[in-house]
């Protein structure tokens, strides 16, 4: 394995997991840029008020928060390659409603689907990737396949200015359909999965493939390992008793759910969908300007991302996100304060704000990582689907209340009140990562299980 075949064979197996981000993001990063247009743009295709286009923007976040329960009951049936050739799907079918309709009600209803997808993705991607991944280079797929993410945002925020509704549903369709194909291709079914279903040749050949060699001395510590682990495992009922009763697993859910709540409370999926609303069209720059310079500051930040995550102790990395997100609302909070009850607001306000955002928004795509990883990592086998579920629809639906309050806030009392709340969550999720987040980098799942296990 000195031959770094190993890296090489699972970059080929998280291949599909960065287009399956990829592909969420051509969505995401399709309806800020469509949802100003719609409100402003007198020439668009489709019309709708206010109302009308927070439902829209807040619907893949109530579908995710109900998707999550399909890999829950499905995932050890079907295993992880068919849950993810299901996602491509459900993302490749999001596009030809888009393509064919102009009515509102039935955007809503392909987002919402759309949603549901989404949930099903991260529920088996988050467990894909620690499955499949060695602790070494865990953070670094995962963070790549949250930079696949952004780049599909920021092409989208690119492309906004230039092509037709029409052009770029097509263009949408097209990329999705490719990785549909891919997911056949490249997914690689871990080895778990496969002794599960007591089909250990396959499984030792994938670990085999997967480190790189056609050696089994050089897998087999690892492998009776896993062995061992998923026997103990099966013998445990997966069921939500065991989740909520074993001290371990209830320890687990508790770090999970409070994060992924946490990571979502602090507006970045809000800000992510109102970046043109926050920054309409003025003297220092128009909205697509924007939304590019917003998708830039994410897209790399990510990529620094990939390069720090396992050289920094996640813990400390999720502190220093925590507070850097209290700066940024804190100092949005003062300027959009002093914008709108002053006649003559500080004429740096604008840009200060949009470095806030732009800043808040690209640590907490580093952040997107860290959540993401962890839970894969905290949850055992036997309970790690329903675990996994329950956290993303707690961040789901965290984000659902986020982008559905966002413009009637703004209407009521004011865009600062909003980032006044974020400072808020932000305080909070700082205090609650500071005495409760186990740090997990570097560690296999074993090892990070029997850390648990051993804490009071």
């Amino acid at each position: 394995m000195g031959n770094h075949r190993d890296i090489y064979h699972q970059c080929l197996a998280v291949i599909p997991v960065c287009l399956l981000e990829f592909s969420m993001g051509l969505a995401f990063g399709w309806i800020g840029p469509m949802i100003n247009a719609f409100l402003e743009n007198p020439n668009s295709e489709i019309k709708a008020t206010e109302e009308e286009c927070s439902w829209i923007a807040s619907m893949p976040g109530f579908g995710r928060t109900f998707g999550p329960f399909f890999p829950i009951l499905l995932l050890d049936v079907l295993g992880r390659k068919i849950m993810i050739q299901i996602t491509a799907t459900i993302f490749a079918a999001l596009w030809l409603p888009v393509l064919f309709t102009r009515s509102v009600s039935i955007l809503c209803v392909s987002f919402f689907s759309f949603g549901l997808g989404i949930g099903i993705c991260n529920g088996v991607t988050s467990v894909y990737l620690g499955e499949n991944c060695s602790p070494k280079i865990r953070g670094i797929f995962c963070s790549a396949s949250v930079t696949s993410f952004y780049i599909a945002v920021l092409l989208q925020y690119t492309i906004a200015g230039y092509l037709s509704y029409s052009a770029i549903a097509t263009v949408n369709f097209i990329l999705v359909f490719v990785t549909l194909i891919a997911c056949t291709f490249f997914t690689v079914e871990p080895a778990q999965f496969l002794m599960l279903k007591g089909r250990f040749d396959k499984a030792e050949s994938n670990m085999m493939w997967l480190r790189g060699t056609k050696n089994k001395d050089d897998i087999n510590t690892d492998f009776e390992n896993v062995k061992a682990n998923v026997a103990s495992e099966k013998l445990k009922k997966a069921s939500y008793r065991e989740l909520f009763f074993a001290p371990a697993n209830f320890k687990s859910l508790v770090i999970v759910l409070t994060l992924n709540m946490a990571h979502a409370a602090t507006g970045n999926a809000a800000l992510f969908t109102y970046i043109a609303v926050l920054f309409p069209q003025n003297e220092h720059f128009t909205s697509n300007q924007v939304t590019v310079y917003f998708g830039i500051s994410q897209m790399t930040f990510c990529l620094l991302a990939s390069f720090v995550i396992e050289n920094v102790n996640r813990r400390s990395l999720t502190l220093f996100a925590f507070s850097l997100f209290l700066v940024c609302h804190s100092v949005s909070t003062y300027f959009f304060y002093d914008a709108a009850n002053n006649e003559t607001p500080s004429k740096y306000g604008l840009w200060i704000i949009f470095a806030m955002v732009c800043l808040f928004s690209g640590f907490s795509a580093v952040l997107d990582s860290v959540v993401h990883m962890i839970r894969g990592e905290l949850f055992p086998q036997s309970i790690k689907p329903i675990g996994a579920g329950l956290a993303i629809a707690t961040h789901s639906f965290t984000q659902f209340l986020t982008i559905k309050i966002f413009l009637m806030v703004k209407s009521q009392y004011g865009i600062y009140m909003n980032f006044l709340g974020y400072a808020v969550c932000s305080v909070a999720s700082f205090w609650f990562t500071y005495f409760f987040l186990p740090e997990t980098r570097g560690k296999t799942l074993i090892e990070i299980q029997k850390s648990l296990e051993k804490q009071k």
